[in-house]
């Protein structure tokens, strides 16, 4: 069965929806750019006159997204079509491009140079901005939930990926819950449960994607998978057996500690069975932790546990606050050779007020997070972790259509010597533009065999 969903996956590639995903996205910029410069350029007396340069950016939006959705097929780097999961995850993704393309044009309408701005007066501006904020929602949300269509289970993931997984615990009351999101009054915590912020469980399966696939058992009855770790869905008198039979395979075990006293016996079974040095717990959030937990845990990992535990977060007017904030939002516990344990703090240096709004609060808890991890992998694990490289085509053609006259696209595939060749030639008459154009072509073209034998970054590093 995981032999066909992987076959699925990785259909046979098709060139003429390669061919046919790159003439539409290369359509659909040119409409949006179109777009965009009407708005910017004509002075407006009314604002139905807008529509026209409107309803053009839509289309081009509704293009540049179909091209991309038949060059993901196209390249065999995503399901068939005929998946219905992959059409679900289509149709978001089209619809996801149109909501960001209203987002971005109210935006744009916005802007003190636009011919737009001139015939709308102060109450409409204020509204505008506020349904250009909560477009931008409603696109972030609906991309995240197509990403959630095209997750992989974990018989597909380990398929894919050889090396022996790492099996992820928790409780199912976590998943899919930022630790931004368990800080501050109720009111914060609904906010923050809106945005749909990515939770740390998604940026451990990319930090631990070094290791091996990041697996864990599914929650039963959920319509989809979080996204993260590579779900597998046991029968409930089975699910003891599987995770038993995980631990076993498993480079690495990783077992969150929370509120919940559901993972206690996972624990016991990782504390009984494996070599210490496979173990991580993962004490993270501002809930206190069962005592059935700590009951257990206090023994193992005595003044650890304390060195690891959450700082409480700031409350009432440090929450305003854009300095002084840096607390730790919670620790890892390795092992070494020996079992002894090391608290590794992940600490928060960053505001956690207002700030948390924007980008801190969709990257700020990651980078702390990788910072333990990294300590960990130095320390402790028993196997070194290596970076993967993976070099994508569809990524590749896009950088070489936007920014291939400075080269990027081959900066991207690791040959920077071909990225330099293009910036140098910037001034000769364009050249680089018209190399960067047959650079698409020949991307577009190869079959993935050819262009991993020439062009993939993992060969240059085997190579060397």
């Amino acid at each position: 069965m995981a032999d066909a969903a992987v076959a699925a996956i990785h259909p046979v590639e098709d060139r003429r929806l390669k061919v046919g995903g790159l003439v539409l996205v290369i359509a659909g910029a040119a409409a949006i750019a179109a777009a965009l410069d009407a708005l910017e350029k004509r002075q407006f007396v009314a604002l139905s006159q807008a529509l026209p340069a409107t309803a053009l950016a839509l289309v081009g939006a509704n293009l540049l997204a179909l091209g991309m959705v038949l060059m993901a097929v196209g390249f065999g780097s995503a399901r068939s079509l005929r998946d219905p999961r992959r059409r679900r995850a289509a149709a978001l993704q089209v619809l996801f491009a149109n909501v960001l393309a209203l987002a971005l044009l109210t935006g744009s309408a916005l802007d003190e140079r636009s011919g737009v701005a001139a015939v709308v007066d102060e109450r409409w501006q204020v509204a505008m901005a506020l349904a250009g904020y909560a477009l931008g929602l409603i696109a972030w949300r609906l991309w995240r939930r197509s990403r959630r269509h095209e997750a992989l289970d974990a018989d597909v993931a380990m398929a894919l990926d050889p090396r022996p997984p790492v099996l992820y615990l928790r409780s199912f009351r976590d998943d899919g819950v930022s630790l931004l999101a368990e800080q501050g009054g109720a009111l914060r915590r609904r906010l923050m449960g809106a945005l749909r912020l990515p939770a740390p469980e998604e940026r451990m399966a990319r930090i631990l994607s070094r290791v091996g696939p990041l697996v864990a058992i599914g929650k039963p009855g959920e319509p989809l998978p979080e996204l993260g770790a590579a779900r597998l869905y046991v029968a409930h008198d089975q699910w003891q057996q599987k995770v038993t039979e995980l631990m076993r395979r498993a480079a690495l075990v990783v077992v969150r500690v929370g509120s919940s006293p559901g993972v206690l016996w996972e624990i016991e079974q990782a504390l009984q069975q494996l070599p210490r040095q496979r173990l991580v717990l993962a004490l993270l959030g501002d809930g206190a932790i069962a005592p059935e937990l700590v009951a257990r845990l206090a023994p193992v990992l005595g003044r650890q546990l304390d060195e690891a535990l959450p700082q409480p977060a700031a409350q009432g007017w440090q929450l305003l606050s854009w300095r002084g904030n840096a607390r730790r939002i919670g620790g890892l516990v390795c092992f070494d050779a020996a079992g002894r344990g090391a608290a590794i703090a992940v600490q928060q240096h960053s505001a956690v007020g207002w700030k948390s709004l924007g980008w801190g609060a969709l990257f700020g808890a990651g980078r702390p997070l990788e910072s333990a991890w990294q300590q960990v992998f130095e320390r402790a694990l028993p196997i070194r972790p290596q970076r993967q490289r993976h070099s994508s085509r569809a990524l590749a053609v896009v950088l070489a259509l936007l920014l291939g006259m400075f080269g990027a696209h081959w900066f991207y595939l690791g040959h920077p010597r071909r990225g330099w060749l293009h910036v140098v030639l910037i001034p000769v008459l364009m050249a680089s533009w018209f190399l960067s154009i047959a650079d698409v072509l020949r991307f577009v073209w190869l079959d993935r065999a050819a262009f991993e034998a020439r062009w993939d970054a993992r060969n240059i590093i085997r190579r060397e």
